[in-house]
């Protein structure tokens, strides 16, 4: 039970960040640069002590959430720094940087890492299918994220959800082989 709920805790957490960003970004009226720089500096934050929490476990930390957290932390030091060329990439990619950064942490954990894009230890020609899988799922939500650009619910709100039940179910048809 206490396993469970450590579990259900952890999965919730894991996308605070960019739900905060969301929020402070498009939650609190038209959406303005000054506030994008404002929701990168705060967001960016708490994504750099999610990273330190996911980074202190022993379970392979959860690549979607690593990915938004990258996308996240490089956001706030272009943002402190005054990088403006860098949020000017962001602003001109839109929503589809975000799965740009997933796709980066996708390719390199799944040639990389034995427990590949899924995050989850097991057979190797599984695990390394489920992260293929999941790399192709991201590739179609960069291709959405595209098409709806500017759209924040059907270019990332959407897009992040489902990317995060499939690769929630595509462990748990992992763990049923271990």
């Amino acid at each position: 039970m206490k396993a469970t709920a450590l579990a259900i805790v952890e999965y919730l957490l894991g996308f605070v960040a960019l739900a905060l960003f969301a929020f402070l970004a498009f939650g609190l009226g038209p959406a303005t640069d000054d506030g994008f720089v404002h929701a990168f500096k705060v967001s960016g934050l708490v994504a750099a002590a999610e990273l330190a929490f996911l980074f202190g476990r022993v379970k392979p930390a959860n690549r979607l959430v690593l990915g938004a957290n990258i996308w996240l932390i490089a956001g706030a030091a272009a943002a402190y720094l005054e990088l403006w060329w860098w949020l000017r990439l962001y602003q001109q990619f839109g929503e589809a940087s975000l799965f740009a950064s997933m796709l980066i942490v996708g390719l390199a954990s799944t040639w990389l890492s034995p427990s590949g894009f899924v995050a989850k230890l097991g057979p190797s020609n599984e695990v390394r299918r489920a992260s293929l899988l999941l790399l192709a799922s991201v590739l179609v939500a960069l291709v959405i994220a595209v098409y709806f650009r500017g759209d924040v619910k059907y270019a990332a709100v959407l897009p992040v959800i489902a990317l995060s039940w499939l690769n929630r179910l595509l462990r748990l048809r992992l763990s049923g082989m271990a």
